[in-house]
């Protein structure tokens, strides 16, 4: 059954916060909806309107699964178990839903930043991955059968599933230049190993996920990641990486072919596609990417990451996102802030 809100209860959650109670789709209009969350919390104001906000007005309505596109806590706190314990309890509150949920780079590729108690220098990064690894992504995605989801064998946080005739991916591309800046705790010539592999079978990901879409005659594509692939230096916007590079100086654009992989898989889908990504603000959706534009090809920029800048300005946009498909539509995608109502900019 599409989903539909739980009656009073969600009703009453999200008025008390002064918004408009979301709706998960409609039967007449085939549209459906489900909530992203990203890059939160990052504070204590963040953990309240997380646990106190968001958490309630997702169990109330009847989404049949949730994304995390990952920042699970901020780039400024050590990485520890106490942190993964929140993520997880999170993701048990959010069930039976589904919660596909890709990392982020604070939960590991900035862990670095930080000494390991172990050894007093900087933490690994590739460490930290298989601990995130072998806690959330090890055995079988758990959704129900009809949705048909998989992991993929290269790389287990890939996972991929489809509803009411859309397909849905997930892909693991992080920030800091997708995990080529900043390596500090780990061999340079590993990391930039673990890169490179990471980088083919993501792009294995798009097109075996295309080809689950063109099979399925799939109404839409959507795909969730963790970076902003479009938030790149004007001086090496497409000044593509070695396969294995890292620290590089003049740094390069670690996301080029990850881009174009993009662009070709909405070009060979043909229809609707739709890319979600958190890690920058502002809370954005639209159609520009990086120069890599296709006519049906959208991005969001998903709700969260509030931060204070080095000059005292805030950034960022404190909610989770509610996004609806309407297959066939004028306007295929939609997306608008889950608790606040709060509509994104347009690009």
């Amino acid at each position: 059954m599409r989903g539909r809100l739980v009656g009073a209860a969600v009703l009453a959650v999200l008025t008390a916060s002064c918004a408009t109670a979301p709706d998960t789709g409609s039967a007449s209009s085939g549209a459906f909806a489900f909530a992203v969350i990203g890059d939160i919390p990052y504070s204590e104001e963040d953990k309240a309107f997380l646990d106190g906000k968001i958490v309630p007005a997702i169990q109330a309505a009847d989404f049949p699964f949730v994304i995390h596109v990952g920042d699970t806590k901020s780039g400024g706190a050590p990485c520890s178990d106490a942190l993964d314990d929140a993520h997880e309890a999170l993701i048990a509150s959010l069930k039976p839903k589904p919660v596909f949920y890709t990392p982020g780079d604070n939960e590991w590729t900035d862990c670095d930043r930080f000494p390991d108690p172990a050894t007093g220098k900087p933490a690994s990064e590739l460490k930290r991955l298989e601990a995130l690894r072998a806690r959330f992504f090890a055995g079988a995605v758990v959704a129900p059968a009809e949705m048909s989801a998989s992991r993929q064998p290269e790389l287990p946080e890939n996972e991929t599933w489809r509803y009411d005739g859309v397909r849905f991916a997930t892909l693991h591309v992080t920030g800091t230049n997708n995990g080529r800046a900043a390596v500090m705790g780990d061999d340079a010539a590993e990391a930039g190993r673990a890169v490179a592999s990471r980088d083919a079978a993501d792009i294995a990901w798009i097109k075996e996920t295309v080809r689950l879409a063109r099979r399925e005659k799939a109404k839409a594509l959507v795909f969730a990641m963790q970076s902003d692939m479009t938030d790149i230096g004007p001086s090496f916007l497409g000044k593509a990486c070695a396969p294995a590079e890292v620290n590089s100086q003049p740094p390069c654009d670690g996301f080029v072919h990850l881009r174009e992989a993009v662009h070709d898989a909405a070009v060979d889908f043909g229809g609707p596609v739709l890319l979600i990504h958190g890690d920058t603000e502002p809370f954005t959706f639209g159609r520009e990417f990086a120069g890599g534009e296709a006519p049906n090809l959208w991005v969001l920029n998903a709700a969260g990451d509030v931060h204070q800048a080095s000059d005292g300005s805030w950034g960022g946009f404190r909610d989770a996102t509610l996004v609806t498909i309407t297959p066939g539509g004028a306007s295929p995608f939609s997306a608008r802030g889950l608790v606040t109502g709060e509509i994104p900019e347009s690009n």
